[in-house]
């Protein structure tokens, strides 16, 4: 299957890249997904549990599986003050 994966701030920084179209096993969660990014890019694993996560733009848990088509967003806690 493929998904849309984008990224934002910290995790943009991590990955070097905006949005990539991944090809992956169908059943891939959400939290296989991550394992699979933390292998290439070994500095999100420190972010990993802080990470907020979207599939088709509402908020969702590592246990969520994706589809195919699926639009994946991850990003870091928005702070402010």
């Amino acid at each position: 299957m493929k998904i849309r994966l984008k990224v934002f701030a910290s995790v943009r920084d991590i990955c070097g890249f905006d949005e990539k179209e991944l090809t992956l096993p169908d059943g891939t969660t959400l939290d296989g997904l991550l394992d699979n990014l933390a292998e290439q890019h070994s500095g999100l694993s420190a972010k990993r549990t802080s990470l907020l996560m979207a599939v088709n733009e509402e908020y969702s848990t590592g246990a969520a599986i994706l589809r195919d088509n699926d639009t994946v967003a991850l990003f870091p806690p928005v702070s402010g003050g």
